[in-house]
């Protein structure tokens, strides 16, 4: 038995058609289902399943989740069956924020939805990757084979998957460090937006390498990922400013700052150790944090794009 795939969720589907169209017949008189005779061509039925089909069939199944206005991922994995860091772990997102009408991977299943990306992907590579230090490697692979509802002799030879196939990893869950917003609790206005704008103190149009964010004058800066300290001091238009490198070489940056409160070569976690308190110093017309991420290359990009990715 193959793991879960696209036909699966298909055959699901055209299962339900039949249902509901059986169903209509025995109320209307009209003479039962053949099912013996059904052709493959049945139309299907949703092209996403119920939530609910979720958490009563009990093996593996996942779909592309269309997200509606208002939702909370935390309300998203309890409709599933699921939770919310099985959730992040197999889209690679904190889902800090979601997007009406984006989609997400839902499954029912508890930890990573691995999706194979190579043709002849094997189950002791998958199971290596991903088990920890702790774990022996073949009780790793039976929770692997049982979660999965694959043929116990899986276990005895060098099983084989097929690029585009999910496999559930139980247990196993990815450490995100994703970008967060760098204050505490604390709901955000953009003033300034990544991009082209008129600066108000040069007068011209120049591009901006960040957003800013106006907050009052001593509100606590966190850093927005995990990091060390490269610069810490004045730089000059962003004023007092703080920057990190990351363990992936970004590097994010913090400016205006009232005042500073870590030193170069400190390291520092995200939204638990303070870095400087909001101000107005440098180039600014009002107290606000300049909030900018680089790439290892350098290049500046949106950090609003970011936050809840890495």
């Amino acid at each position: 038995m193959q793991p879960v795939r696209k036909g699966y969720l298909i055959g699901l589907a055209a299962a339900l058609s039949v249902w509901a169209l059986s169903a209509s017949q025995a109320l209307s008189g009209a003479p039962g289902i053949d099912y013996a005779r059904l052709s493959v061509l049945t139309p299907p039925g949703p092209a996403e399943p119920p939530p609910e089909a979720f958490q009563k069939i009990p093996r593996l199944i996942h779909a592309r989740h269309r997200i509606a206005r208002g939702e909370d991922i935390r309300a998203i994995a309890s409709r599933y069956g699921t939770d919310v860091r099985s959730l992040q772990s197999t889209n690679r997102n904190e889902f800090i924020f979601l997007s009406k009408g984006g989609y997400i991977r839902v499954h029912n299943g508890r930890g990573l939805l691995h999706e194979v990306t190579v043709d002849g992907e094997t189950l002791d590579g998958i199971a290596r990757r991903f088990k920890s230090k702790d774990s022996e490697l073949q009780a790793f692979k039976i929770g692997i084979v049982k979660d999965n509802g694959l043929p116990p002799s899986a276990l005895l030879v060098s099983h084989k998957f097929k690029k585009g196939d999910r496999l559930q990893i139980p247990g196993v869950y990815i450490n995100l460090d994703a970008y967060r917003l760098p204050f505490n609790g604390r709901g955000v206005r953009i003033s300034s937006s990544f991009g082209m704008r008129y600066h108000p103190i040069l007068k011209r149009r120049i591009f901006h390498n960040g957003c800013d964010i106006p907050m009052p004058i001593g509100t606590p800066v966190y850093p927005s990922r995990s990091g060390a300290v490269i610069f810490s001091g004045w730089k000059e238009g962003y004023g007092n400013a703080v920057e990190l490198r990351h363990k992936d070489g970004s590097i994010t940056r913090y400016g205006h700052l009232s005042k500073v409160l870590v030193a170069v070569g400190a390291k520092v976690q995200k939204s638990k150790n303070m870095l400087g308190r909001v101000g107005s110093s440098g180039l600014s017309t009002g107290p606000h944090l300049h909030f900018e991420i680089l790439t290892p290359s350098g290049r500046s990009i949106n950090p609003m794009k970011k936050i809840g990715k890495r």
